[in-house]
């Protein structure tokens, strides 16, 4: 039984939510709903597993900016993030086992060599594969970004930059197993620094956490290295109280300061990108929902 099959079959989402239809002028054929129903189905098990621990989290960047403007995915995209405070975050890494397979909670610990610097809900009997990773043995199944937000000096831009080196260094390091690479990625390897990645990983959440007994109006997501130090960082308050919106037609959380956070990251956020620009950053993915990545890795 594939996971789509699995998920009608339960009740989970309806079928009906695979129909293509057009959103805001883009077409959303039916191979793009089932990667959203396999998000959509993971994020109902995170939702389910954080009430059950009383974790407290929200849905995160564009995830937020979907909800806002879409009640859902944004309708050219393919991703979940989700973000949580520090101490919720570290007491849901250990919930490993409240995840049961499909499902898989990624970090360097439960899967020793991915070295991303964030946590990860997998979908073990998917696919989704990065081509500059693809030769890596580790989990490669559909997923959501699970990020940590820290209190933060906003004068410290410097950790930014050491957390951003170091992350550039374990994303050599998945690149390692890879025969592949073009001349660019053939340069990264050959100037690795040979650290311990788990180490590395340790050090980037050490460093992440270096405020957080100071009293600031600022939390960043340090360990998300993806923008510029400033778009990573926000008013504490923003973040302080959470109200439910709509997704897809189910609930989430997200922060009640939803609106300064996404004007931080996004500008006029409201405003849809070009046509040409629209989906234009996941094309180094191979995605399948029916294939487990085990068995299209040969692994």
């Amino acid at each position: 039984m594939s996971e789509i099959e699995r998920i009608i079959n339960k009740g989970i989402i309806s079928e009906a939510f695979l129909k293509e239809e057009i959103r805001n002028d883009f077409l959303v054929t039916t191979e793009r709903k089932k990667i959203w129903m396999i998000l959509l189905d993971m994020l109902i098990e995170i939702d389910r597993v954080c009430k059950k621990n009383n974790i407290k989290y929200t849905l995160g960047f564009g995830s937020i900016l979907g909800a806002v403007r879409h009640k859902g995915f944004i309708p050219w995209d393919d991703d979940i993030d989700i973000c949580m405070p520090r101490d919720d975050y570290e007491r849901f890494l250990n919930l490993q086992s409240e995840f049961q397979y499909p499902y898989f909670l990624q970090t360097p610990y439960s899967d020793k060599n991915s070295a991303y610097s964030w946590a990860k809900l997998r979908n073990a009997s998917t696919t989704m594969v990065s081509r500059h990773f693809a030769y890596q043995e580790m989990n490669h199944g559909i997923l959501i970004d699970i990020f940590p937000y820290d209190k933060w000096d906003p004068s410290d831009d410097k950790s930014y930059d050491i957390i951003k080196y170091l992350a550039l260094e374990n994303s050599t390091f998945m690149r390692l197993t890879n025969p592949n690479l073009d001349e660019s990625g053939k340069k990264r390897v050959q100037s690795w620094a040979g650290i311990d990645s788990i180490n590395v990983y340790e050090t980037i959440q050490k460093i992440a956490q270096k405020h957080n007994k100071i009293d600031t109006i600022f939390v960043a997501v340090a360990v998300c290295t993806i923008y510029e130090f400033n778009k990573m960082l926000f008013y504490k308050e923003d973040f302080d109280d959470i109200i439910n919106m709509e997704f897809e037609g189910f609930l989430f959380p997200v922060p009640k300061g939803y609106d300064r956070m996404l004007k931080n990251v996004y500008g006029d956020y409201m405003e849809f990108p070009p046509v040409d620009k629209r989906g234009q950053w996941h094309n180094d993915l191979y995605i399948n929902t029916e294939i487990p990545y085990k068995d299209y890795l040969h692994m």
